[in-house]
């Protein structure tokens, strides 16, 4: 695919503004390798990093995610400055407008681009005025909109950015001694986004450990927070996590929807058995509902949406969280903080005075929080908790490495659910095959019937030709009673507890995103890019 390379001098007015709206039309964002130029002369007062900072925001985060975007500060003579950097860049396209002021006179004026059209040995498309009065729809994550929003902080402006693109994470990490990278989580994936002068990154760090009131006089620790953010954006959270790295400071941003906190269970994506199966452990009142996955699985999801059923029954649910990951009105929530001396068990203990119906432990991480799960279950309370492992089997044997006994485990466990998150096919864009010969053998091989048409990615401008757009989830559901507590009382190893989950009859993960596959959620590729279990 040939990328085409174009340049657009920059001066902040509308007119480059429409400048720059006239190079996103030269081709798909893909395609495209952007050049902003910004001149200074010796008289500016401006700083090269403030300049670059004001770059950063000007161009649409859909085409900074697809395109390769460069920001240039330069200074001496306009135009020359103009020429030179398109040929060091070997600029295919110069994209430039006939009038502009921003402050004292900028380069942006009818002289400075007949000068371009004069010298410059590639083509120069001018946006004369005419074209500039036009009419432009304003995209809502534009810098103009973001600035009504967030002001002029740099942060601010990158979470919103980011939430408007459906990103989950945001990743800052030094690239080398002038650079650092920024990527998205979108829908799972990770995706450069831009890169930042390594002076820019450093105050835009610098502003995010402000905004989670983080110490920043000790560089060499880890650092955890969470940012307070303006009223404009209650409707977001988010988790940020700094850790010193080779070059320079790494930062993490979790970034929270509070709309995406909980769903009705119906919405979820549970398969119709793993429902019955799910509402079936829910009626039994007492024992440890584990829900298990990585990072990123949607677990949290998943167990705010079962206790918010709960909430509706008038119920006392009280949690006990390290750190609360999302504030929500039916749970009375307990945050750990060794500092003032409230750990896992001392928060525990005063729950179980306060008279619950249910209670939800964060996540099991350790012997000890493992040992309070599993008493407070074996007491007759009904607990709630996450752990990472793969599949239902392993969060049994994990159990028992964190020293509970089989016993212990058969007694209490109520009930599994393991789950992972697959992208969703595009609907805008998703095309209709047939399935071939090795892919009909994967559907068998689950037990599935085979479908006569399945769907495959293409991409269009609603899924920012990726061909997916969201997520959803693939689950493997157990309940706890029967032939398998008496397998885990035994203490039956991993491998003949996944068997006799099987025979069950309880579908596995990739089983679980076959069905998705054949009712044009997901696609096949998706679906088995990794066999789960």
């Amino acid at each position: 695919m040939a990328i085409c390379k174009i340049l657009v001098p920059y001066d902040f007015s509308e007119y480059s503004d429409r400048a720059l709206q006239t190079a996103y039309k030269l081709g798909r964002p893909s395609e495209i390798e952007l050049h902003l130029v910004h001149v200074l002369d010796d008289m500016d007062s401006d700083s090269d990093r403030n300049t670059l900072q004001r770059l950063q925001a000007v161009v649409l985060p859909s085409i900074e995610l697809q395109s390769v975007v460069h920001r240039h500060v330069l200074r001496g003579i306009v135009h020359e400055e103009i020429l030179d950097c398109a040929t060091k860049n070997d600029i295919e396209f110069i994209v430039i407008g006939t009038r502009g002021r921003s402050g004292i006179l900028r380069f942006a004026i009818g002289s400075v681009a007949q000068a371009v059209m004069k010298s410059a040995t590639c083509p120069v498309v001018v946006v004369n005025r005419d074209e500039t009065e036009k009419k432009v729809d304003v995209d809502p994550s534009d810098a103009s909109y973001l600035k009504k929003r967030t002001g002029d902080s740099a942060a601010l402006d990158m979470i919103t950015r980011a939430m408007s693109l459906r990103a989950t994470d945001i990743h800052i990490d030094p690239a080398d001694d002038q650079e650092y990278q920024v990527r998205l989580r979108i829908d799972g994936v990770v995706k450069p986004y831009c890169k930042l002068d390594s002076r820019v990154a450093e105050q835009l760090l610098h502003q995010f450990m402000t905004l989670a009131r983080v110490d920043q006089a000790d560089p060499f620790h880890p650092k955890e927070g969470r940012i307070e953010l303006p009223a404009v954006l209650n409707d977001v959270e988010v988790r940020l996590t700094t850790a010193p790295v080779a070059g320079g400071q790494a930062m993490a941003m979790r970034l929270f929807a509070k709309q995406n906190v909980y769903f009705p269970m119906e919405q979820l994506g549970f398969p119709s058995q793993g429902l019955s199966t799910v509402k079936q452990i829910l009626q039994g009142q007492e024992g440890l509902v584990l829900v298990t996955g990585p990072t990123g699985s949607g677990k949290s999801t998943t167990v705010y949406s079962m206790l918010e059923s709960f909430g509706k029954q008038n119920r006392n649910i009280v949690s006990i969280e390290d750190p609360v990951e999302f504030a929500v009105p039916f749970v009375r929530q307990m945050s750990v903080d060794e500092k003032h001396g409230i750990t896992m068990t001392s928060g525990l203990r005063t729950l179980l005075r306060m008279d619950p119906d249910v209670i939800f432990i964060g996540e099991i991480r350790d012997t000890e929080a493992a040992a309070i799960a599993l008493r407070a279950a074996n007491s007759g309370a009904f607990v709630f908790s996450s752990l990472h492992a793969r599949d239902v089997a392993s969060s049994i044997a994990l159990l028992r490495d964190f020293g509970a006994t089989p016993k212990a485990v058969s007694n209490g466990l109520a009930g599994i659910i393991n789950q992972r998150l697959v992208r969703r096919l595009c609907l805008n864009c998703r095309r209709v095959i047939g399935p071939d010969e090795k892919q009909r053998h994967a559907f068998a091989e689950y037990g599935l019937p085979e479908p006569s048409q399945i769907y495959e990615p293409v991409g269009c401008s609603e899924c920012r030709g990726t061909g997916f757009y969201g997520r959803c989830g693939i689950f493997e559901i157990v309940a706890c009673n029967g032939a398998l507590s008496e397998a885990i009382a035994s203490g039956a190893n991993e491998s003949a507890i996944r068997l006799l989950v099987r025979q069950q009859g309880v579908m596995s993960l990739t089983g679980d995103a076959l069905t998705k596959v054949i009712d044009g959620t997901t696609s096949m590729e998706e679906a088995l890019s990794a066999r789960w279990n």
